[in-house]
């Protein structure tokens, strides 16, 4: 039984995570077992060297004696993200200090979370996505209690928080197909309460998992 099915420890956790991205992080082998089979045809398209630097929270806090994580449902709209699910975050502005203050800033605009109760743990491995030219820098950070969340109406349609154990257990784990433009797309995905979380963040949680697994935080 790992550290995440028990009664919380969050200090404990805090440690043992800081732990193991002292180790090295696992990079894009582990990203790439979640990535969409339309991935490598994108990027023959696409030039990472101008891509727009942006980032990503993963928020990790505790609820209920379990480790959680929130997703939000975008609103549909004309964004090429609207509609899917993902994490809290955008393109970095001239404004912010560096991509972390970029993370922590979206994430309280987006999710009404108080930027000064967020505590930064580390970063996972960049990610480009090819679709909106963003290269993503994963930023993990925790709040010592669940946030109030005020969710933003114009961006956000519906949080959707997550139980680290069972988002990365084996059985909430699949793949689909998914039709966009009159072609296929084979899609690994992680269930979130009946929602699919597919392409980029897939990707970005997959490496988190290898972590994850490697400090036996999870089995």
């Amino acid at each position: 039984m790992s550290i995440l099915e028990t009664t919380f420890d969050l200090e404990q956790f805090t440690k043992t995570l800081n732990a193991e991205l002292n180790n090295g992080l696992p990079g894009f082998a582990a990203q790439k077992i979640m990535s969409p089979s339309i991935r490598d045809h994108a990027l023959k398209t696409s030039d990472p060297t101008i891509a727009k630097d942006s980032s990503v929270l993963l928020l990790f806090y505790p609820k209920n004696g379990q480790l959680y994580l929130p997703f939000m449902k975008r609103t549909t709209g004309n964004t090429s993200h609207s509609g899917q699910i993902s994490l809290p975050g955008g393109k970095y502005e001239e404004s912010d200090e560096n991509r972390t203050i970029t993370a922590i800033r979206e994430t309280n605009e987006e999710l009404g979370v108080e930027c000064k109760k967020i505590k930064i743990l580390g970063f996972l491995t960049e990610l480009y996505i090819p679709v909106s030219n963003f290269m993503v820098l994963p930023v993990l950070g925790y709040c010592e209690k669940r946030p109030d969340f005020k969710l933003s109406e114009f961006e956000v349609e519906e949080i959707i928080e997550m139980p680290v154990s069972q988002l990365f257990s084996d059985e909430n784990i699949g793949e689909y197909t998914i039709k966009k433009n009159g072609i296929d797309i084979i899609a690994p995905y992680f269930n979130a309460k009946g929602h699919k979380i597919w392409g980029a963040t897939a990707m970005i949680l997959s490496e988190l998992r290898e972590i994850f697994l490697r400090a036996s935080l999870i089995k």
